[in-house]
Formats: structure tokens, C-alpha cells, sequence
């Protein structure tokens, strides 16, 4: 009988984040350890003063009882409401601990299919299962058994110790049982992990609002439901047979402990007779057999339940384990304003995967210049927005930001230097003021970079103009956005944060082209002689830029001014512009 490695580990964490939980604990075991002991040894004290014949000792001892059980039952209220609030407190910190680990690994983890499963089996633990609640309540009921088998073991093995052999086997029975449940809970585990996964993906489905237009104008709607209803169904089929194994496994024991009070009795009553022990002592020993019997019935069971909560919350610690992100490092250079970017023979590939996106890839961006990286998908456009704001690590070569390598900088320090626009950029449930700057520190200017942004006339005809919320979830005023609108806004985080280089990597894909040449036109204005990088798959935004940078199979093929490409009529620019040119003539 141990404990794993993962239980100590939870343990550690958990004692880590609150050792008031843990104090708490330790006194209520005591208090309920006295309690019990009071329940054990009451009876045959009133029992041996009557047969004695001694009344008054025996109403004396009835009212001391009496008055040891108010003052324990007082004492369990009063810390029963401490517990809770510091069980409430650990797990609360315990949940914000998890969620700064999810913001705050590798960016790399985001992008792998294990990482994904292992945070979906984590959130199942905390918000399905509650297995870290359960965790630290067996932990509790676990350190009040020890305490209460301590206390009455002695007295046992001072009487009859062979007593003991019989509770002990009982107890190996049980541990044996428990044991066999544990690894059919951990292989379960294992094979429920992906199909939870597709059920948390079709669950969101579902629900979402985002999908609903889909459902009502193309026949998706059912394929999609289906689809939850199997996975839901393959879930339940897991859990029923588990639960199956668990009443099983009850049911053994409750037999178990039936033989084992059988034989109690059959010890403990003869002995009484033969070897004198007298009524009130036969009471004390056999409360105090039932007792440890229970005791270790109940800690045997929170023992596997300790046990089966610490495979589900297996996950979690993978999770807590995991290597931080660069930016929870510390230490490094100070990041100076851009004077240079430079890339030298650099290539990289995405974590387990053999195919080169960028294969030796160098060129250098001066301060102040506008550049425009163009391809067809797949070329390895974004992934050179990655490496520059070091969501990744290069695989070979370097990348210099004033001719140190990035990875040499301060990572606060340096991101500071970089705002950037993606294509799946995030808006939140706050205000439009509060998506472009949480802190709200240049109001005047937050709604400079919004107007420049081309979301005046927008703006204008709210009613609480920039404090309006994005979204109705939390406010009945909240407005919704069209796809364009939400750009706009992100463009305009971008614009307002005061960095040295600028990156939109597709910001305007879903504005028609009158929109997206206004957008960058007043994005030119705003950021003045700021380094800028354009990636999109219109050209637009190449006309204006200073250098084009033509990446085809994660190779760089030219590189030049928008004239100088256009000259080359056999050239894949020149081929992507006039294809595209041909749209709006």
C-alpha cells in the first residue's frame, strides 16, 4: 500500500497553494478521532459503573459524555465552515494556477494534437469529474481513519491480537480489489481521452451561435448532431462500465466486511466467558474492533478513490509540468526600437512534422521600411510572422533584431517592440476601448487610432461610443461587429500599441478591396515612418511598399520594389498581381 508519484505530487501542489487547508484538516481529524474514542469507550465506562452498582459514577460519566459530545459537535460546525472556505480558497487558487500554465507554455503546445487532448482531459477532471475537490476531501477522510486506528489498535493488539489478523486480511482483500480497479480505470482513461475530445469539439458545435446560419442553409445541421449524439453515447458506455466495475467491487466489499464482523463476534464472544473479560470490557473491545474495521473499510476506500482521482488528474500535473513559454522568462538584453531585422540562413520546420516550411531563408529590413511578403498558401508567409514575434524557435540559422539574436533579448522587453494583426486575431466581451488598450491609459488617443482605423461613422452612431461593449453576453447594449468592422478594431490595437515594427498577416481578408486600400492607406498615415510588414494574398497592399519578398516552397525568389517585379513577366509576382488585377477590371 503506497501512494504514487503523481499523488505526492498533487499533494505537494496543493499543500504549496494553501497550508491553512491542511492545518484545518489535521485539527478537524483530531476533533473527530476524539469523537470517536468518546463513542467507543462511553458505553462500557456506564456499563462497568452500573454493574458495579455505582449510580452516580455512571450518571456523572452519562453527563461528561453528554457534554464532550456538544463541545466536539460545536467544534466540527465552527471548522466545517473554515474548511469549506479554505477548501473553496485551494481550489480556486488551484484553477487560476492551471490557467496561467495554459496561457503560459509554449506556444508550439498550442498547435499539437496530444497537448490538445491532455488539456481536454484536464478540464474533464476539474469540471466534470471535480476530481481536485475530491482529491483533497479523500485526503481529509484519509488522515482521520490514520489518526482514529492509531488511537485504537493498541488496545486490540493488548487483548486480542488475533483480531487484528483478521482485520488486516480483510483489508488486503480489499486493497487487492481496489488495485484491480485501478488499472481498469487507467486503461478506460486512455481510451476515453479521444473520443472525449471529439465530444467537447461537436458539444461546442452544437451550441455555438457562429455555426447556426450553416445549419439552417445547408443539410449539416443533423450530420453534426449525430455526430454528438455518438460520441456522447461512446462516452456514457465508458462511464456505465466503470461505474459497473465500482458497484461490482462494493458489493465485495460489503461481503467482505460481513464475514469479517462474523468472525468478530465469534473471537471476541467466547473469549468473554473463558477468559474473564467481563461485559464492559467485552463492550470496549468489540465498539473498538467495529471501529478499527470501519476505520480501515473507510480508508481503504478513499485510499482508492485517492487513487482514481489522481489517473484522472493525471493531465493536469502533465500540464503543470510542462516547460514554460520564453515569455515567463526572465533575464536577457534590453530590446532597443528597431534598427535592423535580419534573417540568415534560416530554416524551420513545425514540431513533429519532416516537411522545411522556410528553407534558408535571408534578408534584412531597415528601419522605417514598408515590406510586403506575398505567396500562395502555404509558402511560409505566417510562418515568418511566428518566428519574429518568437512563437517558435528557429531550427537552423538566426534571426537579429539591431544584430543580436532575438533569443538573446528580454522577452518582455522585446515583444514590447513588436504589434501585430493575424488572421485569426481575438476580440473580447469588453468595450471597444477596453480591445484596443485593457488599461484605457490614452482614451483620446485610442479613439484616434479606432477613426483612423475607418470605424468613425461606426463609432458615432453608438450611443456609448468607444465605452460600447462588443458583445451582448454581458451587456444589453453590446453591439455586434460585421466581420470587417472587428478588423478594423484590431487594426486599431495594433496602431495604438507604440512599438518600433508593425505586422499585419491577412488583417483585411474579410474587407471588400475599396475598404482594404482605405484601411491601408490611413494605416500608412498613422504609422508614419514606422518598419511595417504586409502579408496578404491581395496585392494591394504591394504597390505601396518599399520591397516585395516573393516566397514560394519556403524559399525567398525575388525580392524587390513593386516596379522593378512587375518588369519580369515570367515571374510568379507578376503572375499573382495581373491574375488578380483581372478581377476588378
Amino acid at each position: 500500500m503506497k501512494l504514487s508519484r503523481d499523488s505526492w505530487r498533487l499533494f505537494r501542489l496543493t499543500f504549496k497553494l494553501s497550508k491553512k487547508f491542511y492545518v484545518l484538516a489535521l485539527i478537524r481529524a483530531i476533533i473527530q478521532t476524539i469523537k470517536t474514542l468518546v463513542g467507543v469507550y462511553s458505553l462500557s465506562l456506564i456499563v462497568k459503573s452500573l454493574i458495579n452498582g455505582d449510580i452516580n459514577t455512571a450518571m456523572y460519566y452519562a453527563a461528561a459524555i453528554v457534554g464532550i459530545e456538544v463541545l466536539v459537535r460545536f467544534l466540527e460546525i465552527t471548522l466545517q465552515t473554515h474548511s469549506e472556505i479554505a477548501l473553496f480558497e485551494i481550489l480556486a487558487k488551484l484553477k487560476i494556477h492551471i490557467s496561467s500554465k495554459l496561457m503560459s507554455v509554449e506556444f508550439k503546445y498550442l498547435e499539437d494534437s496530444k497537448y490538445l487532448e491532455t488539456v481536454d482531459k484536464a478540464k474533464a477532471a476539474v469540471t466534470i469529474f471535480n476530481s481536485h475537490q475530491e482529491f483533497l476531501t479523500c485526503i481529509e477522510e484519509i488522515l482521520h481513519q490514520f489518526l482514529t486506528l492509531c488511537s485504537l489498535l493498541t488496545l486490540i493488539i493488548i487483548f486480542k491480537p488475533i483480531v487484528i489478523i483478521v482485520i488486516l486480511i480483510g483489508t488486503a482483500i480489499r486493497f487487492y480489489l481496489t488495485g484491480l480497479t485501478s488499472k481498469k480505470q487507467k486503461i478506460l482513461y486512455e481510451e476515453l481521452g479521444p473520443v472525449n475530445r471529439k465530444l467537447s469539439y461537436f458539444d461546442t458545435a452544437v451550441q455555438d451561435e457562429r455555426y447556426q446560419k450553416d445549419y439552417r442553409l445547408y443539410p449539416l445541421g443533423n450530420m453534426i448532431y449525430n455526430k454528438f449524439n455518438k460520441f456522447l453515447d461512446e462516452t456514457c458506455n465508458y462511464l456505465v462500465y466503470f461505474y459497473k466495475v465500482l458497484g461490482n467491487n462494493q458489493i465485495y466489499f460489503s461481503l467482505v466486511n460481513s464475514i469479517q464482523v462474523v468472525i468478530i463476534y465469534l473471537i471476541l464472544g467466547p473469549s468473554s466467558i473463558t477468559d474473564g473479560l467481563g461485559v464492559a470490557t467485552y463492550i470496549l473491545l468489540t465498539a473498538s474492533a467495529f471501529s478499527v474495521a470501519n476505520a480501515i473499510n473507510v480508508f481503504v476506500e478513499r485510499f482508492s478513490e485517492l487513487r482514481r482521482h489522481t489517473i484522472t488528474l493525471k493531465p493536469v500535473l502533465e500540464i503543470i509540468n510542462m516547460k514554460d513559454a520564453i515569455n515567463s522568462s526572465s533575464g536577457g538584453l534590453n530590446c532597443e526600437p528597431l534598427e535592423s531585422l535580419r534573417f540568415k540562413n534560416v530554416s524551420f520546420s513545425y514540431p513533429n512534422q519532416n516537411k522545411l516550411i522556410l528553407d534558408d531563408i535571408s534578408f534584412e529590413i531597415k528601419k522605417g521600411e514598408k515590406i510586403s511578403i506575398v505567396g500562395i498558401n502555404g509558402a511560409g508567409k505566417t510562418t515568418i510572422v511566428k518566428l519574429i514575434s518568437r512563437f517558435y524557435e528557429v531550427d537552423k540559422g538566426h534571426i537579429y533584431w539591431n544584430n543580436v539574436d532575438i533569443n538573446d533579448y528580454e522577452y518582455h522587453s522585446y515583444i514590447k517592440q513588436i504589434s501585430a494583426v493575424f488572421q485569426d486575431f481575438k476580440l473580447f466581451a469588453l468595450t471597444i476601448s477596453e480591445n484596443v488598450d485593457v488599461e484605457e491609459k490614452d482614451k483620446a488617443y485610442i479613439k484616434e487610432c479606432l477613426y483612423q482605423s475607418g470605424l468613425e461613422q461606426k463609432i458615432e452612431s453608438l450611443p456609448n461610443k468607444i465605452d460600447s461593449f462588443l458583445s451582448k453576453e454581458y451587456s444589453k447594449e453590446g453591439v455586434d461587429l460585421s466581420g470587417g468592422e472587428k478588423q478594423k478594431v484590431a487594426i486599431a490595437r495594433a496602431m495604438y500599441q507604440n512599438s518600433s515594427i508593425a505586422i499585419l498577416d491577412e488583417p483585411t481578408s474579410a474587407l471588400d478591396p475599396l475598404s482594404e486600400a482605405e484601411i491601408y492607406e490611413h494605416f500608412s498615415e498613422l504609422v508614419k515612418d514606422k518598419t511595417t510588414i504586409y502579408i496578404s494574398h491581395r496585392m494591394s497592399s504591394s504597390v505601396f511598399c518599399d520591397r516585395i519578398i516573393v516566397l514560394d516552397k519556403g524559399k525567398i525568389i525575388d525580392m524587390n520594389s513593386h516596379k522593378n517585379l512587375m518588369k519580369k513577366k515570367s515571374g510568379i509576382y507578376y503572375e499573382l498581381f495581373t491574375s488578380q488585377a483581372n478581377y476588378y477590371i
